[in-house]
């Protein structure tokens, strides 16, 4: 097939009459063919409209019928964006458009990342008859969970990001006179030019960037403090998705968890699910990747050497929307990338069934070992300034244009005072460790409320130290009755990875109190710098002891 008929703007009407409007690419010959629908808030018209890890056109080439629609109130489309909101509706009423269209055969799939894999779980909740099968990247389904906050620390760099870059052009641009807006678009650049330095400001509330500009204040007051997606709020009901899903993750992404929460809970109630997970970050294929190199097999273009990300989809799609027989049905319904030995490989379950939870406790001298602490008394403690906070680095994080992302090292990190790091001896052997990460710290603090950091990083035989998993919780939401100075159990979730620690490495763990702007900074007062500039200076106590047995839960593999 050699040629493709483009459209653009072709309008679906919805059930209360608003019309959004789509570009649809299809083979140039007669006959009807299966659907595949992608529904995104970010341009239905740029030449990235895939978000840069899959060609639509090479799609069309294989006989399908490509959708690109602008979702509600974005772009072409009419009416008011409400995120997340509206995709359940939206969505049922868009699939059957799409599969009502003359050149279509009534088979519809639906594909994207991010926000976009968002509209597919949410479709999918509504049980449209024509959908047969997803392919949901990089996304969630439960928003009260995923979306802006971890265990009660506000996602801060996320929000805002994804606020004033993804969403406040075209939301103001709709609401504006085209001179009115010349003005406003001039103003977003410089600011998102200065993001960074804006992800400070306090109380963050009152946002400049955004105070600027009427049109959008109350959507960014409803989303910070939690009111904007009320409607999703309500649809939390996975067991409703009874449709074919193939759920792609990445190790350093931002939706990792919610990824894997995504296939955990639909394969329960439907077993045609498969799960992949890359070394990847937010829409980052690339095998190098922050201060790492994963080989050509860790690129979205040379899965385990035979596949990339499209093939993967069209392997999918040929089998559920037009009953050819593929291997991707045959193979096992997980695909993991191990880091270290940087190798593929395939698994029937998760947690891995064979999986050994090993403590790896605290110890005095800033030792990590396999034994259980001897000493009576054995603590470190450090002093938390929410006015220096331990900056960001690397990670599942979500910042402008993808930097500060990913496997970053953490040498510098790991100088400052208010980060305590432990370290094994280096290894004799290999460590594998797969599957969900989590820390049991037992702490205290003189403050009323704080957070509490933890951070596993790999250090190699140079001494650079990279950043593997981590995780953050804020002491008054896991225990609301937390007290100043009170010895206190924390369990804080890493989520979770797959990395070969090799012969020769060590194993690290960093503790500290803050990850910013990755997280809004704890002012340690009891209240939030959401409406406050309000600190204080918090002393840290992080016990590992006999009584107090710090530790992480490693998953580890035997060989």
């Amino acid at each position: 097939m050699s040629q493709v008929i483009i459209e653009k703007d072709i309008p679906c009407k919805l059930r209360d009459g608003v019309t959004l409007y789509a570009n649809i690419y299809r083979p140039n010959q007669p006959g009807q063919f299966p659907t595949l629908l992608s529904r995104l808030p970010y341009n239905k018209n740029l030449p990235n409209f895939s978000h840069r890890y899959i060609d639509p056109l090479r799609l069309v080439e294989q006989g399908y019928v490509v959708i690109i629609q602008d979702v509600r109130g974005r772009f072409a489309s009419e009416g008011e964006f409400q995120p997340f909101n509206q995709e359940f509706n939206d969505g049922y009423d868009s699939v059957e458009w799409a599969a009502s269209l003359d050149f279509s055969n009534s088979h519809v799939g639906l594909f994207g990342l991010s926000y976009y894999g968002f509209t597919q779980m949410f479709a999918a909740m509504s049980q449209p008859p024509s959908l047969k099968a997803i392919f949901p990247a990089f996304t969630g389904h439960n928003i009260a969970e995923e979306f802006s906050e971890r265990q009660g620390a506000v996602e801060l760099a996320k929000l805002q990001t994804w606020m004033l870059d993804s969403i406040a052009p075209d939301y103001l641009r709709r609401k504006q006179t085209a001179e009115q807006f010349k003005d406003t678009e001039k103003l977003l650049i410089e600011d998102l030019d200065h993001i960074l330095d804006w992800h400070a400001y306090t109380p963050y509330a009152e946002l400049p960037p955004i105070m600027k500009h009427e049109p959008i204040q109350q959507l960014y007051t409803n989303y910070i403090n939690n009111e904007l997606f009320s409607d999703a709020l309500k649809h939390t009901d996975i067991n409703a998705v009874q449709t074919p899903g193939y759920h792609m993750a990445g190790w350093y992404d931002c939706f990792l968890n919610a990824t894997i929460n995504n296939y955990t809970k639909t394969v329960q109630n439907n077993s045609n699910q498969k799960l992949i997970i890359g070394p990847w970050g937010h829409g980052v294929f690339s095998p190098y990747f922050g201060d790492r190199y994963f080989g050509l097999h860790g690129s979205g273009e040379c899965i385990e050497g035979k596949d990339d990300i499209t093939s993967l989809h069209i392997k999918w799609f040929d089998y559920w929307l037009k009953g050819k027989s593929s291997n991707v049905i045959e193979e096992a319904p997980i695909k993991l990338f191990v880091m270290g030995s940087n190798k593929w490989r395939s698994e029937y379950e998760w947690p891995l069934a064979r999986t050994n939870y090993t403590p790896l406790y605290l110890q005095k001298d800033n030792r990590l070992s396999f034994n259980q602490p001897s000493e009576n008394k054995s603590y470190n403690q450090f002093e938390y300034d929410p006015n220096q906070p331990v900056p960001t680095k690397g990670g599942p994080s979500l910042f402008i244009h993808g930097i500060n992302t990913g496997p970053l090292a953490q040498n510098e990190i790991e100088t400052r005072d208010d980060v305590l790091i432990y370290t094994t001896e280096p290894l004799e052997q290999p460590v594998e460790v797969t599957g969900p990460v989590k820390a049991y710290v037992y702490a205290s603090s003189d403050a009323v409320n704080t957070d509490f950091t933890v951070k596993l990083t790999d250090v190699q035989p140079d001494g650079t130290s990279i950043n593997v998993t981590e995780g953050i919780v804020r002491a008054k939401h896991q225990h609301p009755n937390f007290k100043p100075d009170d010895v206190t159990l924390f369990e804080i979730d890493l989520w979770a990875t797959s990395i070969e620690f090799l012969q020769g490495h060590r194993i690290r763990i960093q503790i500290s109190s803050s990850n910013f702007p990755m997280y809004d900074v704890n002012p340690n007062t009891g209240n939030s710098l959401k409406n406050t500039t309000e600190t204080t200076v918090a002393n840290q106590t992080i016990y590992h002891n006999k009584d107090y047995p710090s530790h992480v839960l490693l998953p580890i593999i035997d060989s």
